[in-house]
């Protein structure tokens, strides 16, 4: 029997993707672009769209986008401002705008919202918001909050008696697959060589931290006496020594610069004194780091609060990943069959993280593949509880009474049902007398049912994080329930914008219809013991004797690694667009290129730097040749207006002794700079240069200004840069070290004689 199914029709047609209709969720795209411009077009895979949550009411909200760094949530809206304005303005929805905002907030929520006139007419300005908003976060982590804690144990050992005790216990905990620890201390009682013998165990790299400068030295002291055959580094002061085998931190040190340490960079972690791990900064840190063991020490398991250290651990630490929760026996196994149709998304239009909606609606709510799904059901596990997942409530209305008319006792469930009808179906689920829910984005958070044993996944997505919550829905172990079967719709799709299939989410290369796909090893060692030619019969229906290799390519992994044409350029100190110019002449090829609605991704391996300089005769600035190509591009000074040698003159003014200086007062000094020169009845600029109107601009309309212009030049060779926060402006540390009193009076002077030269030539 084979289960490669199709539907029965072509979808309708529907308006062409280039057509002048206006594209419903445009505010959206814009915001998913703006994100990838500032952080990267493969952390788009980390916000989760239209993610459900519940106000205090009880009603059923959803979140444009979301997302979770660390132990932050954090939403972002994009709002019309059509009803906060007469004459349509609507005080009721203006209300309840307030009320789900400060739902929120009250669950928790960090909340940014912008309007769709913003995004459009001022993305710099969202850019630099962001920008500030989420780049000191630590890390930013899927919304996998299905997925079980780390397994954690507690003991209390007077360890100088009993220190094999502990040890022994460690290795027994790390056996049953413990990985978090907390070991209750007397003071003084040699808990530190306890710890270190135990990380000599599990093996390094190490990391060891504290709150206290003292306990950082003494503790890096006795690492350097017990452990001599490694390296030992420190993150304290002035000291950044991530790389070293061993590594001593105060978290205050750590917290700062956290995203510039991989998260699986060390292999074992070491909190001293655990009871303070309810501080935000040890909460980034435990979210951050994956060591293979954490282990926490304390003399006060039990806060002033009541919530016990270890909780705090397992709070704040990664969740365990999909495939280890399965394999260590947390979650049911997962089988799969793949029912492909002849539906058609290549038309559909998309951005990085979600298919357009109303495209997606046209071509996929057709009666054919409504009927597919509903005869895979009947075919192969009628009677079983399962959720089928749609494309919005008017699909899962429509799937569920096409379920109903064939004898299936079914309900379509969503945020727009009244609550009370919500939970009495649930309920009747719950109880058995319903056999199928059909939802859209409403289960995949916050709700539990263990013994459903099928998922049909007929909403094609994008995101990531939404299939693994859908996933999420059915992985919770029952009595009897022998593992979770996972009915793939596969539509037909381009590399690029294909949905997501658990093949494709565990990088499972080979299909048999209804193996396991996710299962501890030895279950798949039973499987694989009967060979491929002998087919397992399941008690389904399925014989899983045909192999079929599946295309799991994820271009956002695969790009993961690589730079960005823009990055290349600035690697390679070349003009912006200059690279990305010889690719569209034909000259240059990229090893990765994407397009996505009418935006072109070009990506190159870093190990071709240095054919691509080569070949173009760039010349990459390093410390060794910063200070002379910092003078000469000061000296050439081309310029179709007066800010770069305005903006030199004004920050040789203003930087402190170590080259930087804030950004407020750069600003100022900038505007000054102009309103100088009016008041002295000297050309200001052009008359259609912005700075020609002065007196006109904000300081935020200056600012703006002065880092879109002047500074990217700068920045782009790589002589200045700006703090992650953007508070603060400094010449690289690499350029000041090298410039000499003489070196600045000689950059002034070619400012100054540039300055001479543009309005002499006719700037103004």
């Amino acid at each position: 029997m084979s289960q490669e199914r199709h539907s029965k029709e072509d979808p309708p047609g529907r308006p062409d993707a280039a057509g002048s209709h206006h594209r419903a969720s445009q505010p959206e795209d814009d915001f998913v672009e703006l994100f990838a411009q500032v952080f990267g077009i493969e952390k788009t895979r980390l916000l989760a769209p239209e993610f459900p949550f519940l106000d205090i009411d009880g009603t059923a909200r959803f979140i444009d986008f979301a997302l979770r760094a660390a132990d932050r949530k954090i939403a972002f809206e994009v709002d019309g401002p059509t009803h906060y304005q007469p004459p349509d303005f609507d005080r009721t929805k203006y209300e309840d705008d307030l009320l789900r905002q400060n739902s929120l907030i009250h669950r928790g929520w960090q909340v940014y919202r912008w309007t769709d006139h913003e995004l459009d007419r001022h993305p710099e300005r969202v850019k630099e918001q962001l920008a500030l908003f989420l780049e000191r976060v630590p890390g930013l982590l899927e919304l996998d909050d299905f997925l079980p804690k780390q397994g954690g144990a507690q003991a209390k050992f007077n360890l100088r008696a009993h220190q094999q005790d502990a040890l022994d216990w460690l290795a027994l905990i790390r056996n049953e697959g413990r990985t978090i620890a907390l070991l209750e201390h007397a003071t003084g009682s040699g808990k530190t060589v306890t710890a270190i013998e135990d990380a000599k165990r599990v093996g390094g790299p190490v990391l060891y931290v504290a709150h206290r400068r003292t306990l950082v030295h003494q503790t890096g002291r006795e690492f350097t006496r017990l452990w001599p055959e490694v390296d030992h580094g420190r993150i304290e002061g002035g000291q950044w020594q991530p790389e070293h085998h061993v590594v001593c931190a105060s978290v205050q040190a750590l917290t700062n610069r956290l995203a510039e340490i991989p998260p699986e960079h060390f292999r074992y972690l070491i909190i001293d004194e655990a009871h303070h791990a309810a501080a935000d900064s040890y909460r980034a840190l435990l979210g951050h780091f994956t060591p293979a063991f954490t282990l926490g020490l304390t003399a006060t398991p039990e806060r002033p609060d009541g919530k016990p250290v270890l909780e705090l651990f397992r709070d704040a630490a990664h969740r365990l990943s999909l495939k280890d929760a399965i394999e260590r026996g947390e979650l049911v196994p997962i089988r799969c069959i793949r029912v492909k149709t002849n539906v058609d998304l290549s038309r559909v239009r998309f951005n990085e993280i979600q298919y357009n909606r109303q495209d997606l609606e046209t071509t996929i709510t057709i009666p054919a593949r409504n009927e597919l799904v509903v005869d895979t059901y009947l075919e192969h596990v009628r009677g079983r509880k399962g959720v089928t997942f749609c494309v919005n409530v008017r699909h899962g209305e429509a799937v569920a009474e096409l379920f109903r008319a064939r004898g299936v006792p079914a309900r379509s469930v969503s945020g727009a049902m009244p609550a009370r009808e919500r939970e009495a179906a649930l309920a009747a689920f719950a109880r058995g007398e319903l056999h199928m829910l059909c939802a859209c984005d409403l289960l995949n958070e916050g709700w539990d049912c263990p013994d459903v044993e099928v998922l049909l996944m007929a909403r094609p997505t994008l995101s990531k994080i939404i299939y693994m919550q859908q996933l999420g829905r059915g992985t919770r172990k029952a009595p009897g329930k022998e593992s979770l079967l996972v009915f793939d719709f596969v539509d037909n799709a381009g590399r690029y914008n294909q949905s997501w299939n658990l093949h494709r989410l565990t990088a499972t290369r080979t299909y048999r219809p209804g193996r396991l796909v996710l299962a501890p090893e030895d279950r798949i060692a039973d499987e694989d013991a009967n060979g491929p030619n002998e087919p397992i019969v399941l008690n389904l229906g399925i014989w899983t004797e045909r192999l079929e290799e599946v295309d799991v390519f994820d271009w956002q992994s695969t790009v993961k690694d690589m730079l960005t044409v823009a990055e290349l350029e600035l690697a390679l100190a070349a003009t912006e667009n200059y690279l990305r110019g010889k690719v569209l002449a034909g000259d240059l090829a990229p090893d990765h290129d994407v397009t996505i609605g009418s935006r072109r991704c070009l990506y190159f391996r870093k190990d071709r730097k240095q054919e691509i300089a080569e070949r173009y005769g760039l010349k990459p600035v390093t410390a060794a040749n910063i200070r002379e190509r910092f003078l000469a591009f000061c000296e050439e000074m081309d310029m179709a207006a007066s800010y770069k040698p305005a903006l030199l003159l004004c920050l040789l003014d203003t930087v402190d002794d170590d080259g930087s200086v804030r950004l407020s007062l750069l600003t100022l000094a900038f505007r000054d700079f102009y309103l100088a020169r009016k008041a002295a009845g000297l050309p200001i600029e052009k008359p259609c240069a912005r700075m020609a109107r002065v007196d006109e601009l904000t300081e935020a309309d200056i600012q703006r200004l002065l880092l879109e212009m002047p500074f990217k030049k700068f920045a782009q060779k790589r002589f200045l840069r700006h703090d992650k926060d953007l508070a603060k402006v400094r010449f690289t540390p690499a350029l000041w070290s090298r410039l000499s009193a003489e070196d600045r009076e000689r950059v002034r002077n070619a400012a100054l004689a540039a300055i001479e030269r543009y309005f002499g030539a006719g700037g103004q």
